[in-house]
């Protein structure tokens, strides 16, 4: 990365609730320059599934068949066909909940990559650090070949989501036109995960580690948000163990 300042950037890819005053974040920035892209994938925001979701065609269908039908099936009363057209479509949305939720996870992710996208060409960083669904972006970034340098992966849910979302999840993340110095520098990605993560299973990130020659951390006793590494130090001794390897 280029500029006055003789900090590393790193390129910080958060979490589904996290922001740029969490913890994790707050405990880099007094040492690194720190660039946190505005993903909005938290549920109110721009990205976030649950707009995805009521815009699928799975929802507005099973919203316009449900009411339809109703007032179909009792053109005579308005307020009963109302009442049946809301049952019906009460029912379409929960028998087409997979398809749903597939849609909204689906439209959430590539629109929040496209911002992680952007970000990586207009920061340079020097590092890239995401955790849990922002660890999931860097893996994508990882595995189109878009970023192929020091990456501290957090409780990635790089499997979990390619899950939800019925998308297949290659465990390789070395994209094919990585050449084989780059592929020998497999050891700058660290992955750190915990075994008391109650969202994000541990094996998860053990498979993705074991697939491609990362370095494994595991953490104990934490919670999936490993809030520890922000108090204790560690983030920032893992940031400088991967740039000392570069």
């Amino acid at each position: 990365a280029t500029g006055k300042s003789t900090k590393p950037v790193v390129l910080y890819l958060h979490g589904f609730e996290e922001n740029a005053t969490s913890p994790k974040p707050a405990a880099l920035r007094p040492h690194v320059e720190l660039e946190i892209p505005h993903l909005g994938v938290y549920l109110t925001h721009r990205n976030s599934p649950v707009r995805y979701m009521v815009s699928s065609p799975w929802f507005i269908g099973s919203i316009a068949a449900g009411l339809a039908c109703g007032k179909l099936m009792s053109s005579a009363s308005v307020a009963m066909g109302a009442m049946i057209g809301i049952i019906l479509s009460a029912s379409a949305l929960f028998f087409n909940r997979r398809r749903i939720l597939v849609a909204g996870i689906r439209g959430s992710l590539e629109a929040s990559l496209q911002i992680a996208r952007e970000a990586l060409r207009r920061t340079k960083p020097d590092v890239v650090a995401g955790f849990s669904w922002g660890g999931c972006l860097a893996c994508l970034l990882l595995r189109e070949g878009s970023w192929t340098g020091p990456t501290l992966l957090l409780a990635p849910a790089y499997e979990l989501l390619h899950e939800k979302a019925s998308l297949p999840a290659p465990s390789s993340l070395v994209h094919a036109d990585v050449d084989e110095k780059q592929r020998s520098k497999q050891g700058r990605i660290v992955i750190v995960h915990s075994d008391s993560d109650q969202i994000v299973p541990i094996e998860h990130s053990k498979r993705l580690a074991k697939e491609n020659g990362f370095k494994f951390r595991q953490v104990h006793g934490e919670k999936h948000a490993m809030f520890g590494l922000a108090t204790d130090g560690k983030l920032l001794e893992l940031l400088k163990e991967i740039l000392e390897q570069d």
